[in-house]
């Protein structure tokens, strides 16, 4: 999981996102903070933002945070990092 690099564990039920940053998306349960497995991990050509009908970022330079995610812009488009 990549939490763990950071020192947290995955989360194991929670999917409730409270908050994102270049890391990743994290919740929490039981007392701590944890990191949210990426819906898409086996599939590495889709990302989250796919599930809100957005394309893949091609950089990662970061226009926006909102609660789903970090997003860019490119090509005329939002786009999820």
């Amino acid at each position: 999981c990549w939490a763990l690099a950071y020192g947290y564990p995955c989360c194991k039920e929670t999917t409730t996102v409270l908050s994102t940053d270049e890391s990743g998306t994290w919740g929490y349960e039981n007392n701590t903070w944890c990191g949210i497995e990426d819906l898409y991990e086996e599939n590495k050509d889709d990302c989250w933002a796919s599930l809100l009908g957005y394309p893949c970022c091609e950089s990662n330079i970061v226009y926006e945070v909102d609660e789903y995610g970090t997003w860019g812009y490119e090509f005329g488009h939002w786009c999820g990092i």
